[in-house]
């Protein structure tokens, strides 16, 4: 109880000490915000009123902020922060100062309790480049030595010059001591973990075709063109040739049903209208094969060179009648 009075009577000494200080816009703004920890530490909440002390003592430096400061955080068990702050308090105070008794009863208090971390180098690893311990940095010399920590979860990054990089976590309570030792990854990890080379620009490749590739032929549709309609025509006269054949055959069992115009029978009269049906089949038939034969022709020679080709149109035997057959070479 005597030591909480004593605490309350030097707080409020330091902010009328504060408040005398000389003015100017940066010890006004850390005023300000001293006075708004303050007012958090009289309503119990530590946990506001350390980033206001904090935002004050880089704005403006001021003993009692350091000392206001010190004591939040021991509440909050924040032991290392404290004791660090009450050592760099002890730097400040003269001899007589009521604050100093109370700086050096705090250390000797936390010090019992403050959790280690200790950095070591693995045999044959090479000195790290940077590190990081909850994202702050640490200087070089903080490998092989005890780094006093506040209780609890912290991230120690450490990165290496050829890029690697290694981040552990570890867990220290009240007075523990833990050891961390560094070693960079394998080279094959950190290769694996590589994004892969980003592609050049296109605009910096020439489109190329595979040299062995052929190219499409200019002429391929003309001749594909031509072999079709050459191919209707062919079939068209094809089919002429056989129901002109159909017609020969009518004519002759015509001359028997009917021997004469005037005794013809009525079965003479259907073979007659059939054999005028083959006729005119056939001859519309070999006019539209003759013209389909002469376009495919006249497409086919007129089509740019390419090799050697023949077409030869040769008369052939078809299932029921004659035809004719477009033969080509390439």
């Amino acid at each position: 109880m005597a030591r909480g009075v004593l605490s309350l009577a030097l707080l409020c000494a330091m902010s009328h000490a504060a408040a005398a200080q000389p003015s100017n816009p940066r010890a006004a703004d850390a005023q300000a915000l001293f006075e708004q920890g303050r007012a958090a530490v009289e309503a119990r909440d530590c946990a506001r009123a350390i980033p206001l002390f904090r935002k004050s003592q880089e704005t403006y430096p001021a003993r009692g902020t350091l000392f206001n400061l010190a004591q939040c955080e021991a509440e909050l068990g924040r032991i290392a922060s404290a004791t660090q702050h009450y050592k760099e308090l002890l730097t400040q105070l003269t001899p007589g100062d009521p604050r100093l008794p109370i700086a050096q009863q705090r250390i000797t208090e936390l010090e019992p309790r403050l959790p280690r971390l200790v950095i070591e180098l693995a045999q044959g690893a090479p000195a790290p480049a940077e590190l990081l311990l909850d994202r702050a940095p640490l200087p070089q010399a903080s490998v092989g030595s005890e780094l006093p920590v506040d209780p609890g979860d912290h991230v120690l990054v450490v990165r290496w010059a050829d890029g690697r990089q290694t981040e552990t976590r570890v867990s220290l309570p009240e007075g523990a001591r833990k050891d961390v030792r560094l070693e960079p990854p394998p080279a094959a990890a950190r290769a694996a973990a590589a994004p892969p080379p980003a592609p050049a620009p296109a605009a910096e490749q020439a489109p190329s075709s595979p040299p062995d590739a052929p190219s499409a032929p200019p002429s391929s549709g003309r001749r594909t063109l031509a072999f079709a309609i050459g191919g209707v025509g062919a079939a068209a006269l094809g089919v002429s040739l056989i129901t002109g054949g159909l017609a020969l055959g009518t004519k002759g069992d015509l001359e028997e049903e009917c021997p004469t115009p005037s005794r013809c029978s009525d079965g003479g009269m259907s073979l007659s209208a059939r054999g005028q049906t083959l006729t005119t089949a056939s001859t519309v038939l070999g006019a539209v094969g003759l013209v389909g034969l002469g376009a495919g022709v006249v497409l086919l020679l007129t089509a740019p060179a390419q090799g050697s080709t023949s077409v030869a149109l040769t008369p052939a035997i078809l299932p029921g009648g004659g035809g004719a057959l477009l033969r080509s070479r390439f």
